[in-house]
């Protein structure tokens, strides 16, 4: 199965729910409690490269609508793989969310539904926490902690890079599953779980 075809999850269409996002809140609130593991004040919003004035008009706006101070940082990344990142930095996880959900409709609503891929929010160890490298001996080093949001499947699921190039902690991955299954709608088939090597949400 290609990548589109896991991303856009073109074997089952199904309608996009960008509300889900708003049960991100309560899987912060599990995810410090159970896992040791924070915010990291970052977001991505993947999406196919398009070009044209129309898309330029378009960012623009998303980003006059994120204008929303000091705190708040938006900019434009390509990864290795050619897709294009909406990259938003803000240290309030909910307004972070509510900008992620500004993205997403915001193309959604100028017709470029089909471009948007999926949207990614990083987490990390909180210093000292179970979760913290630094407080466990032998404890496998992660090169960080994603929830993907999949915008074609209305769903979510972790996604926990090792630092060895393209290797995943697949049993920690499970784990995460089943912690936040109450909070979020997590995707049932695995195989849409696909690894984002590279991705530029820290």
């Amino acid at each position: 199965m290609k990548l589109f075809d896991v991303l856009l999850g073109r074997t089952k269409p199904a309608q996009p729910n960008l509300d889900h996002l708003f049960g991100l809140p309560g899987a912060q609130i599990t995810l410090e409690a159970s896992m040791g593991l924070r915010p990291t004040g970052q977001a991505g919003v993947c999406f196919k490269p398009a070009t044209g004035q129309q898309f330029a008009d378009t960012a623009s706006e998303v980003e006059q609508l994120l204008d929303l101070g000091e705190n708040t940082k938006i900019h434009d990344e390509s990864d290795s793989y050619g897709y294009r990142w909406a990259v938003i930095t803000d240290d309030d996880f909910g307004d972070l969310i509510n900008e992620v959900h500004i993205v997403n409709t915001t193309l959604q609503d100028h017709g470029w539904g089909p471009q948007l891929l999926c949207s990614v929010f990083g987490f990390a160890p909180i210093p000292g926490g179970a979760s913290d490298p630094a407080a466990a001996t032998g404890a496998p080093k992660v090169a960080g902690t994603y929830l993907v949001y999949l915008y074609k499947r209305g769903t979510f699921y972790p996604f926990v890079p090792l630092p060895v190039a393209e290797q995943r902690d697949s049993e920690r991955e499970r784990l995460l599953k089943v912690t936040l299954a109450q909070d979020l709608s997590m995707e049932p088939e695995l195989e849409r779980w696909f690894p984002l090597w590279g991705l530029p949400v820290h």
